[in-house]
């Protein structure tokens, strides 16, 4: 007879639950505030888990904003100055910023360590400033007017992005999900495996025979084609794009999201962390107080690093939640000998 091992299916059902709801907000509600919201938010997602996947690999990038810029601008002048289409446009967007981390990443993840980290952050303001001062493409400071996707048509349906919001939330939910399901692949095989191992002891991985180096840059690449898909679909949603839309504050409130959600997960972390900072970014942009939300955002990350164990965030408290609470599981401590 086989047993169902509950422990496993239940999470697992509510997890399954929770996205089913989720597909049904349209359902419930077509405020234009609240889907808009929702699908900043999971553009947000994907950068984060593109910079995730980088911070596995040991390696701390403070430039991700520069890729969202780069897929934004690509796709941008792809369709604006050029005329193509917005599908060619948006995966040319990811292929750019592709290249770009690949050949950025070739030169600069031979430093490592903080050199890496001033790196990419004086990349974010070369790329920035360069959107600016290129007037005769990117039209600087005024920026581009963009449009958004033509209208889809399925057998006798049409799904129209200028009437509602509803087909951007879909198409978000679906880059997430592909997003998501080649990142959770990664992290299961063995160059997830490697990743980790990259991470947690260079040193010993190269003696091991692991080129340190490939390995980084393969993380980089995978994370700029995410960040730049995400940066095109941000552009086109807000229908404009300016070289203030990306800056420092925006790599720093990605790698905010990163740790306060747990880098423990690929998926689950990211998601989790971008949807409550988000809500709570965009809540706090209403509070007339100077400063307001970069103080609460840190003061969340101190809370985060203080009282939840080294490497975890609030992905982490899911498993708890089941293992002491729900099943009320008592952690293993080995017995001591008396002195």
């Amino acid at each position: 007879m086989r047993f169902i091992d509950y422990k496993n299916v239940v999470p697992k059902t509510v997890i399954g639950l929770l996205v089913f709801l989720i597909l049904l907000i349209p359902v419930f509600t077509t405020n234009v505030a609240t889907l808009s919201m929702l699908i900043l938010s999971g553009i947000w997602t994907v950068a984060v888990m593109g910079f995730t996947l980088v911070l596995r690999t040991g390696q701390f990038s403070l430039g991700q904003s520069a890729f969202l810029a780069i897929g934004g601008y690509t796709s941008a002048i792809f369709t604006v100055k050029l005329g193509w289409p917005f599908w060619p446009s948006f995966f040319l967007a990811g292929m750019a910023s592709g290249i770009v981390s690949l050949l950025v990443g070739m030169v600069v993840l031979r430093v490592g360590n903080i050199y890496f980290s001033i790196i990419t952050l004086a990349l974010g303001e070369i790329v920035r400033i360069i959107a600016q001062q290129w007037e005769p493409v990117t039209r600087g400071t005024r920026g581009l007017i963009l449009s958004p996707p033509p209208p889809i048509i399925l057998g006798g349906f049409k799904i129209n992005f200028e009437a509602s919001p509803v087909p951007y939330f879909y198409f978000t939910l679906c880059l997430i999900a592909v997003t998501a399901l080649i990142l959770w692949q990664i992290g299961q095989s063995r160059l997830g495996r490697a990743f980790a191992g990259v991470a947690l002891n260079p040193v010993l991985a190269e003696h091991q025979g692991m080129h340190l180096m490939k390995y980084r840059v393969i993380a980089f690449t995978v994370a700029g084609v995410f960040t730049g898909l995400a940066g095109s679909l941000y552009a086109h949603f807000l229908t404009v794009i300016t070289p203030y839309v990306f800056g420092l504050w925006q790599s720093i409130q990605i790698m905010i999201m990163s740790i306060v959600g747990g880098i423990s997960s690929l998926v689950g972390g990211p998601i989790i962390g971008t949807i409550l900072l988000y809500t709570l970014g965009d809540y706090l942009t209403r509070v007339k107080t100077f400063g307001i939300q970069p103080l609460l955002f840190g003061a969340i990350v101190v809370m985060v690093l203080i009282f939840l164990p080294k490497g975890t965030g609030l992905v982490d408290l899911w498993g708890r939640f089941w293992t002491k609470v729900v099943w009320r599981e008592e952690e293993y401590e080995p017995d001591t000998p008396d002195d």
